[in-house]
């Protein structure tokens, strides 16, 4: 499409007009590099499922434009989540530091107090027909943005709001990333860093990784969630992955010293650095460019008697790292 990189840079500037770093289970970086994600797995679910790839790279770009104005879930006088007719929690309103067209856009439009999904939708209308598009192309694209959150409708709203399979899609895509697979993974590492950070305390390594299994088994759900059988299928393998890492990760306890210098151990303190403002693109390249280098130059001095432990921990860190990188990419 013509337009899209100036409409993907307005997302971008856009993310950036807000100077918090944390806000409840997001953070600063974070808004984009799942942006992101969710393009790559919906583009990638697009050719597999015959959608419309266009509609849907569009559509991912801009699905959570208006994201960063959720803040805290508001409460009730009894200290219970305040939630809307369709059963999603609202939110306080965070207002941006410095503003853009878009945000003006959203003051002119009242959209505060609106669940992103539903202010998304309208601020992607506007976007698109800042840039001229036609009406069959917008139209579309405003109806996914619109789908990518679920909520209790009857079955005939449903069968109408998830008819095409771009909605389904964007819907199963925007889903799994958050919640299930290394890209989830990275994610509950970050939420837990951010409540450490809170509580003037520093992620204990051990302690994580003997909690893991437990999350693991939470994800579970999330299959039953999904709109195509394709999104089912990627929960699977995402799932399987998680519980192969949970598995491996316990295992490596017994030989903790090699194993936080090579092994999978090592990869997730490196995962524990910088949890003021995390980026899981910016975590992988340091895995890949900095850490993995490291450690493949430390081996070459290993004692004969601990070099083919250190080469097996470290060829696990290879395919997390490879894992974790296809992921991203929306290929795994």
């Amino acid at each position: 499409m013509q337009y899209y990189p100036e409409i993907e840079q307005v997302v971008i500037e856009t993310f950036s007009l807000w100077d918090v770093r944390r806000v409840g289970f997001s953070w600063r970086k974070y808004y984009l590099d799942h942006t992101r994600q969710v393009q790559n797995l919906s583009a990638r679910m697009a050719g597999e499922l015959d959608a419309d790839a266009e509609q849907l790279r569009t559509a991912a770009i801009l699905h959570d434009i208006s994201k960063r104005y959720d803040g805290a879930i508001l409460k009730d006088s009894e200290g219970k989540n305040v939630i809307n007719e369709e059963g999603f929690w609202l939110n306080e309103t965070v207002p941006p530091s410095r503003v853009n067209w878009v945000t003006r856009l959203y003051d002119e439009l009242d959209l505060h107090g609106q669940i992103h999904h539903v202010s998304g939708a309208v601020l992607t209308q506007r976007v698109l027909e800042e840039f001229g598009l036609p009406r069959s192309f917008t139209r579309p694209v405003t109806k996914i943005v619109a789908g990518h959150l679920k909520g209790n409708v009857p079955p005939e709203v449903f069968d109408e709001r998830y008819r095409e399979v771009e909605v389904r899609i964007l819907y199963d895509a925007d889903t799994i990333d958050p919640n299930v697979g290394l890209t989830a993974f990275y994610r509950n590492i970050q939420i837990n860093a951010g409540n450490a950070l809170r509580r003037g305390e520093t992620m204990e390594l051990r302690a994580y990784v003997e909690n893991l299994p437990r999350w693991v088994n939470m994800k579970d759900s999330f299959r039953d969630h999904m709109l195509t059988e394709r999104g089912r299928e990627v929960c699977d393998d995402r799932q399987a992955r998680n519980r192969e890492l949970a598995r491996q990760l316990a295992d490596e306890l017994a030989d903790e010293e090699v194993n936080r210098r090579y092994g999978l151990l090592g990869t997730v303190e490196y995962l524990f650095t910088n949890p003021e403002d995390p980026s899981l693109h910016e975590h992988a390249v340091g895995l890949r460019d900095a850490w993995l280098p490291e450690r493949e130059q430390m081996l070459a001095g290993e004692p004969a008697a601990s070099s083919d432990r250190a080469e097996e921990a470290l060829e696990r860190s290879r395919r997390f790292i490879a894992a974790l990188e296809g992921e991203i990419a929306g290929v795994l």
